[in-house]
């Protein structure tokens, strides 16, 4: 939570308006709303102010992760497993490999059929054009994989 989400939070709490919050700390409303907002932050003795008028630490207003007392919140780090990572791993690995021979298929079955004119014969025409369907049909289940990440 950013100190503008604490000070607003503490002010609605304690049921004042943005008004007469700026009126306690001598400020005008419009700075009460960029504070909240994360526009701008108060001063340093604008925040020993509203420590003081919401009960709570300076610590708590100005670190995003500390609890109301003004201790920081541990992080809870998720241990993965090292089968996931390996299982990732190779997933990311195959994807890589696989995403290459498609696109160069691709490209060279285009500038094939593109220039068929100086292919001579029928089969190598037929084969081109099967290269570059194979080739799109290899793209668009690289991009499946992607999307739904095998």
């Amino acid at each position: 939570m950013t100190i503008g989400e604490k000070i607003s939070k503490l002010r609605k709490e304690k049921n004042f308006t943005q008004e007469q919050l700026a009126e306690i700390l001598n400020v005008s409303r419009q700075s009460v709303s960029k504070w909240e907002t994360d526009l701008t932050y108060p001063e340093t003795e604008k925040i020993i102010a509203l420590s003081k008028l919401f009960e709570c630490s300076a610590d708590y207003l100005l670190k995003d992760d500390a609890d109301e007392s003004g201790r920081e919140v541990k992080v809870k780090i998720i241990e993965v497993d090292s089968s996931e990572k390996n299982r990732e791993y190779i997933n990311s690995l195959l994807l890589t490999l696989f995403s290459f021979p498609p696109l160069f298929g691709f490209i060279v079955a285009f500038f094939s059929v593109r220039n068929s004119e100086r292919i001579g014969s029928r089969k190598m025409k037929i084969l081109s054009f099967v290269g570059m369907a194979v080739s799109l049909i290899m793209t668009a289940l690289m991009a499946i994989g992607i999307i739904f990440e095998l």
